[in-house]
């Protein structure tokens, strides 16, 4: 069949699933739209937080922007993985067994405070907003290969298909439609991998590729890299053949930075704590967390093979290849099949790709210097590997698919999380959940989120940098606020307000200075300890750490209650069956 019409089917075929779920699991009112209940057993519930946790970063960008910095990717796989042990050993039993949907309920009970509530609901809402954006990029980019449209058109189109699907998917819904987009993605996701360890190397299993040994002789077009040859050894020579460097522009600080800064954020993530809350005990959230991790691990480490393996894929396909034949699909590959190079004309007509010619020879040539010709958006590194290698047109169709649910699933749990936070300022006030004004509030709240947040972009930034803001703010703010919250009995309501302000007004300034005031490049030499500003929430943590804990000691004590329920979070439970 052809492309084009097996995308459509593709697409066609899991939207179709994920409406079909959201209407069979169809919540009975608006307030069971918003508030999970809990119902979920543990593997179900693993799964779910699991396809949240993936969402677009990583399934879209995170392999892409490891491929294109190198060692300095680590940041982001040891900060993403390490965050998800903090979450669940520091945060996820406690705040399972206070029994509350939000964490602005704990942070009013802990510290006894309306306005330190209102501070987190603004704190999430922000947060919240910036990780929405970053996921409408992705699914815009999705809808731009999808329909070969401009990507400004694909983001309205994005906006009233995510509307839509925000409508018909509820906390409840989402859960269920989780675990039919986790098998798509899955196999979205591994399956081209598989194939480009086949074609690379001896092995078919991605979780190996690197420990791997190729399977041909490899042309760097400067030496040939004889067969059965290391894959790791192919890609250092490649790599210093070209002049690639194993890293762009990160230091030891740094990677150290960015890689808490993103474990601090991802334990305090509001859509991945919620999960927890959605099963009926304490001991149900422990085992939810251990499936989680098992269907996060497939995914998480197969993306340094993936990387290194779209890297070597770039080269071998495009290197020294004659442009004007290429895309006209003349060039010869393996057994005088052609090699399609459509891909890079459509990928350009959208914006993704730019080729420049620098030589005046007519081919293609990649490398790290001035003389480069071939840009590919890190962001879309892993859509377009299959385009690349060449691979039948259904895994094409499959990898965007895939790609689609993954987007889609992470950013109608955070519409939710966000529209959610802001009607708790209406509900105090006796609004119902299921009262017209309510109900249409919330739609109303949900397009105007949606809107504003695919038009929402950091200058210069990929999607793997925006959303790593957004942790950084998490980091900074809400993280040491929940620790000292459950683990320091003497933190004062006013300790924990004047830390959580300190840190959030510091952090936005930084971070709103640096990424649209003085955003050139050369700027960097202003940072403050050289610390950029998507690895300035350890700078923030240790802020709120030390203001939180000077503050309380000139502050009132806390009351009785307050150290009793901490008593209460903090003893071993006798029954692991509490209930909401």
């Amino acid at each position: 069949m052809e492309l084009q019409s097996l995308i459509y089917l593709f697409v066609g075929i899991s939207f179709t699933i994920y409406f079909g779920l959201a209407l069979w699991t169809k919540s009975t009112s608006t307030k069971d739209f918003y508030i999970a209940k809990n119902s979920f057993n543990p593997i179900s519930n693993g799964v779910s937080i699991a396809v949240d946790f993936i969402s677009a970063v990583t399934f879209v960008a995170l392999a892409g922007t490891i491929s294109y910095i190198g060692f300095d990717g680590s940041a982001y796989i040891m900060g993403f993985t390490g965050g998800f042990v903090l979450l669940t050993l520091l945060i996820v039993p406690y705040l399972r067994k206070f029994g509350k949907f939000h964490l602005s309920e704990f942070i009013e009970a802990r510290y006894y405070s309306r306005f330190a509530r209102n501070i987190t609901i603004l704190i999430i809402i922000i947060v919240s907003f910036i990780y929405i954006s970053a996921q409408m990029k992705g699914i815009g980019i999705v809808f731009s290969r999808i329909f070969q449209i401009d990507k400004e058109i694909a983001l309205v189109v994005a906006i009233f298909v995510a509307f839509l699907y925000s409508l018909l998917g509820g906390i409840r819904q989402v859960t269920y439609t989780q675990i039919a987009q986790y098998i798509i993605i899955l196999f979205a996701f591994i399956t081209p991998i598989i194939f480009l360890c086949l074609e690379f190397t001896n092995g078919f299993l991605p979780h190996l590729a690197l420990f791997s040994k190729t399977t041909f002789a490899f042309d760097t077009g400067i030496k040939v890299i004889p067969e059965g040859t290391f894959l790791l050894h192919v890609l250092d020579s490649s790599l210093e053949d070209f002049g690639f460097s194993y890293t762009k522009a990160l230091g030891l600080l740094d990677i150290f930075t960015i890689s808490l800064s993103l474990m601090l954020g991802v334990a305090t993530l509001p859509h991945i704590l919620v999960k927890f809350i959605s099963t009926p005990s304490v001991n149900d959230s422990r085992k939810s967390a251990f499936w989680a991790l098992i269907f996060i691990a497939i995914i998480y480490t197969t993306l340094s093979p993936l990387a290194a393996l779209s890297k070597l894929n770039n080269i071998k396909h495009t290197q020294n290849v004659e442009y004007e034949a290429f895309i006209n699909d003349e060039i010869k590959f393996q057994n005088d099949s052609p090699n399609n190079g459509k891909w890079l004309q459509t990928w350009q007509d959208i914006g993704e790709i730019k080729y420049i010619e620098k030589n005046n020879d007519g081919k293609i040539q990649i490398n790290n210097s001035n003389s480069n010709e071939l840009f590919i958006n890190p962001d879309i590194q892993t859509l377009v590997n299959p385009e690349i290698a060449n691979l039948p047109n259904w895994t094409i169709a499959l990898i965007l698919a895939g790609a689609l649910a993954a987007a889609l699933s992470t950013m109608t749990g955070l519409i939710l999380i966000t529209t959610n936070s802001i009607l708790l300022l209406f509900i105090e006030k006796e609004i119902a959940y299921n009262s017209t004004k309510f109900k249409i509030l919330s739609k109303l709240f949900l397009l105007i989120i949606i809107s504003l947040a695919t038009f929402f972009t950091i200058p210069y930034y990929s999607i793997i940098k925006t959303i790593t803001i957004s942790f950084t703010i998490l980091a900074g703010t809400l993280f040491p606020t929940i620790v000292l919250g459950i683990f320091n009995k003497n933190i004062t309501k006013e300790g924990a307000i004047v830390g959580l302000l300190t840190s959030l007004i510091f952090m936005l300034v930084y971070i709103i200075y640096f990424c649209f005031i003085n955003n050139d490049i050369n700027s960097s030499d202003e940072y403050l300890f050289g610390i950029t500003p998507i690895g300035i929430g350890v700078v923030g943590a240790v802020l709120n750490f030390i203001v939180s804990i000077i503050v309380s000691k000139f502050t009132p004590k806390v009351p009785d209650d307050v150290i009793l329920l901490i008593d209460n979070l903090r003893s071993p439970s006798i029954n692991q069956k509490e209930s909401l």
